[in-house]
């Protein structure tokens, strides 16, 4: 996020539309890309015959635009960002054809003619410079066999807009924005030929964002898979436009990738979708295939990443994925889930979280807040606050953790100070995944620390279930069985607790809304300040198939 304030960014604003500014943009047209980059990312077929027919699929929903986007109405903000940044040309290349052709040329050079001078959306630093990431990369889809005029005013565009790109870097925002900018700012300085100091000079500084954002682990200072994918994306696109302008990448790119190759495979499920932390949604197997295979390297995927905060519990075919950080104050995309985990068993969810809505910012609040994660909440109190601005306020200071493993089997244990200031507690979470992959157990402990706050009345631990797990209580309340759609069972049991079954809700197929159920566990905690401590003991175990 920007550190400068209101009134520098108004100023900022006012000089780049200004008439002077858009003056300094003006420079000679390249006759063509030096360089060819083509974009490796693939695309879909599907969405492209959407687009053909005046209509968008923007994360999980479909978008009517009608033949002209850029005069839409009736469409969000957040849904006209992501038209800039025209990522889905690659809908329309992998669709082929005249009419896609036709039509990806008729967006851009409308675009041109009605966004040609800076605006403060569709110039916005991230989405300028994926756009021009996009253009530069499927340009032999749409440009090479167009007439002369039209690439014209598509590279005389481009080159004004990198212009624009190149001086506003300095002021431009951090975190995965930066590492974008810096993407399409060397993406087409290759492209256009620039192979000098200009090109040695980004390259510089995309070394410094990486050093500043990647920690030792691998991870990305946000803690989010979503980011994660994202940055490493960037990171191996660039690698790629170095080689094509026969340079050699750096160091830090190569080690860079490297190590946020283990990260990345460890926030995958067995169904090769990402876990919901901090924002994001499972992201398509096949696009996280494709850039893992890109990253040119067999590292596996981590159990611990200490740094970032998260641990990986894997035995026979579960998976376990523990939020075990501090929250990030990256980017506005930390969320309260301190302690949280999901699981899963094979290809289906068991547990999870409810995920982001990208596309609906209404839910964006409740989705943040810790009751929306599979962990232990105090009296409906997030375990970090989320100021009006979206930024994190109070939250954890610490999480002290612990991890053995023996003969097969992982035991992980955390704990949060989160509570400590409003209730005067801390969260202990304890997990113990058997070797066979077949037995969770869990254990969360309450622990008076002293000091004032509100005194507690009630702790409720939430089991957020996948859309494609039905569940039903049983044993008066101390047990739930689960079943998923493979018919496979399972039976959670509580100690410290009545269990119920309540609805709930799941954003993780493309941010679209899914109803489904979470089992709470809810427990009287207003003896903690006298006993000390209190625990709080639960099981998932896999239930046996009956034969017949």
């Amino acid at each position: 996020m920007n550190g400068d304030g209101g009134l520098a960014r108004r100023i900022r604003e006012a000089w780049y539309a200004s008439p002077i500014h858009d003056w300094r943009l003006d420079g000679d047209t390249p006759e063509g890309l030096s360089v060819s980059l083509a974009d490796p990312w693939p695309g879909d077929a599907d969405a492209g015959r959407e687009i053909l027919e005046g209509a968008f699929p923007i994360d999980g929903q479909l978008v009517h635009v009608g033949a002209d986007p850029w005069q839409a109405e009736g469409v969000t903000e957040d849904a006209i960002a992501i038209l800039h940044r025209f990522e889905w040309l690659r809908d329309l290349r992998d669709l082929s054809g005249d009419a896609a052709r036709r039509r990806a040329r008729d967006l851009i050079e409308g675009w041109i003619g009605r966004f040609e001078r800076w605006d403060r959306l569709a110039w916005r630093l991230d989405i300028l410079a994926c756009r021009l990431s996009s253009w530069v990369g499927t340009f032999g889809f749409f440009g090479e066999s167009a007439d002369e005029g039209f690439r014209d005013v598509v590279l005389a565009s481009m080159a004004r807009q990198h212009r624009h790109l190149i001086g506003a870097l300095s002021g431009g925002p951090d975190g995965v924005a930066r590492i974008e900018m810096l993407r399409g700012a060397i993406a087409v300085a290759v492209a256009l030929g620039q192979n000098g100091d200009r090109l040695q000079a980004l390259v510089d500084r995309l070394d410094a964002a990486v050093r500043e954002q990647i920690l030792p682990d691998g991870g990305h200072r946000s803690r989010s898979p979503r980011a994660q994918m994202t940055v490493l994306a960037c990171l191996v696109d660039t690698r790629a436009a170095l080689r094509a302008a026969g340079r050699e990448s750096t160091g830090v790119l190569d080690d860079a990738i490297g190590r946020m190759t283990g990260v990345l495979r460890m926030l995958r499920h067995g169904d090769g979708g990402l876990a919901l932390f901090n924002g994001g949604t499972e992201g398509a197997v096949w696009r996280i295939d494709s850039l893992l295979a890109r990253t040119e390297t067999k590292v596996k995927a981590l159990g611990s990443a200490s740094d970032t905060g998260f641990e990986r519990l894997a035995a026979g075919r579960a998976v376990v994925v523990f939020d075990t950080g501090v929250p990030s104050q990256d980017d506005g995309m930390a969320h309260a889930g301190t302690l949280s985990f999901e699981v899963s068993a094979g290809k289906e969810r068991l547990i999870v979280n409810c995920g982001a809505a990208p596309a609906d910012p209404r839910w964006e609040a409740a989705l943040r807040a810790t009751a929306a994660h599979s962990t232990l909440v105090i009296d409906d109190t997030n375990s970090s606050e989320i100021d009006e601005d979206g930024a994190i306020g109070r939250c954890p200071t610490r999480v002290r953790l612990e991890r053995w493993e023996a003969d097969g089997a992982v035991w992980v244990e955390a704990e949060h100070d989160g509570y400590a200031e409003s209730h005067g507690l801390t969260h202990r979470r304890r997990l113990y995944l058997a070797a066979g992959g077949d037995d969770l157990r869990g254990e969360d402990v309450l622990t008076y620390a002293g000091g004032p706050g509100a005194r507690p009345s009630e702790a409720v631990i939430r089991f957020h279930l996948h859309p494609r797990v039905s569940a039903s209580i049983v044993q008066s309340g101390a047990a739930a069985l689960l079943r998923t759609a493979s018919g496979a069972g399972w039976r959670l049991r509580s100690a410290g607790g009545a269990l119920q079954l309540q609805d709930s809700v799941y954003f993780g197929d493309r941010g679209t809304l899914q109803r489904c159920q979470q089992l709470v566990l809810s427990t009287p905690v207003a003896s903690v300040r006298v006993d000390g401590a209190l625990t709080i003991k639960w099981a998932l175990r896999r239930e046996e198939r009956r034969a017949g």
